[in-house]
């Protein structure tokens, strides 16, 4: 059991014997994984509208060469990578037979083999030396040196822990949240963790839909124009930086008394203000896209608004969330989870080649 949890989280040093902390298994440890873009070759309908594909001919020729070059690229390191991972699966299995075997051995025995790791005291457990209780001493031990490596890492480990890729600007790449309003809200927090790629403006993170407003709540930032958050389609200009290309904790809040809004970046407040679509109520019965602008209910997407980059830990909560909690969030000391949605595989659906894949932001 403790294999499957440990895959790709735990690389076994075979020169000093211990055990590490890696958030990204790596078959080269120069390789960014996050820093190279992630194709999928989606076909293309034949009833399509060939307008709906930009730069067709020439340029898509070109750019369709540059995608082969990069998918071959990521299949031969994906398939170090999966290399790398039987042979962690391997070493850790020949561990895990060993840890058993201390099951047989004295009180000095699981004494020294702490000592030896440098794990935490366990108590005060009695081990009995028989063959009846072997097994489940051995087993314990294990969990016990488990729990203190992963629990030394940086942060805390996120179980549901995934990004979601947006390599390139299009009209037809976006996330859908399975879930809606089932009733109007007065307030809201949204979070998430985002890197945004190359290319002229951040795009468009976050969208929602609402039967007789499509800008009913949009986080985007178009071409030249500064980020701003609309509410009920009135906008608002964020004072936000993310154009470094680093990975970045973004919370937005507001609340129908006044308008009140705020904006926060890697946990610090950046701004607030008054007298955005004041006493407004969040319709219910919409759709949430990520990545993508709508200019009707799910859809009608523009490729200039569109997302590039990676985003993870998206979550809405139907309340304000102190700046305590916001700050505890971007530094992985808290694990909040949306009350309106959360971020979980089951609950978001990918369309048009957005890649998922594991990624703990608190590394």
């Amino acid at each position: 059991m403790f294999i499957f949890i440990l895959q790709g989280l735990l690389l076994w040093s075979r020169d000093s014997g211990t055990v590490h902390f890696n958030n990204r298994a790596q078959s080269n440890p120069t390789y960014d994984f996050t820093s190279h873009p992630r194709f999928i070759c989606t076909p293309m309908p034949v009833d399509a509208d060939p307008s709906c594909f930009p730069n067709a001919g020439a340029t898509s020729g070109e750019e369709a060469k540059a995608t082969i070059l990069h998918l071959r690229e990521s299949l031969v390191q994906q398939k170090e990578i999966i290399l790398d991972q039987r042979e962690t699966i391997r070493e850790l299995t020949a561990k895990l037979a060993l840890c058993e075997g201390f099951g047989h051995a004295t009180n000095n025995d699981h004494h020294h083999a702490l000592n030896s790791h440098h794990a935490p005291a366990v108590g005060h457990h009695a081990y009995a030396d028989n063959g009846h209780h072997s097994n489940h001493q051995a087993r314990h031990l294990l969990f016990v040196i488990l729990t203190y490596f992963l629990s030394s890492g940086s942060g805390r480990m996120n179980p549901d822990g995934f990004l979601i890729s947006f390599p390139m600007r299009t009209n037809y790449m976006y996330g859908r949240m399975k879930k809606t309003l089932l009733q109007e809200i007065f307030a809201f927090t949204l979070c998430l963790w985002i890197k945004p790629g190359m290319g002229p403006g951040l795009g468009t993170p976050f969208s929602y839909s609402a039967p007789g407003q499509s800008n009913e709540i949009v986080l985007i930032e178009w071409g030249n124009n500064p980020i701003e958050l609309l509410i009920d389609d009135k906008a608002v200009t964020l004072p936000l930086t993310l154009t470094d290309g680093r990975w970045h904790h973004v919370c937005v809040t507001w609340s129908t008394r006044d308008g009140h809004w705020e904006a926060y970046q890697d946990g610090v407040q950046r701004g607030s203000g008054v007298g955005l679509s004041s006493w407004h109520a969040i319709k219910p019965g919409g759709v949430f896209i990520l990545g993508q602008e709508q200019d009707t209910l799910g859809g009608r997407f523009d490729a200039t608004q569109a997302f590039v980059g990676e985003m993870s830990e998206v979550h809405l909560w139907s309340h304000v969330l102190t700046s305590s909690d916001i700050h505890s969030l971007s530094t992985c000391s808290s694990h909040l989870h949306g009350d309106v949605f959360a971020w979980t595989e089951g609950e978001v659906e990918l369309h048009g080649g957005v890649t998922r894949h594991s990624y703990d932001t608190c590394h």
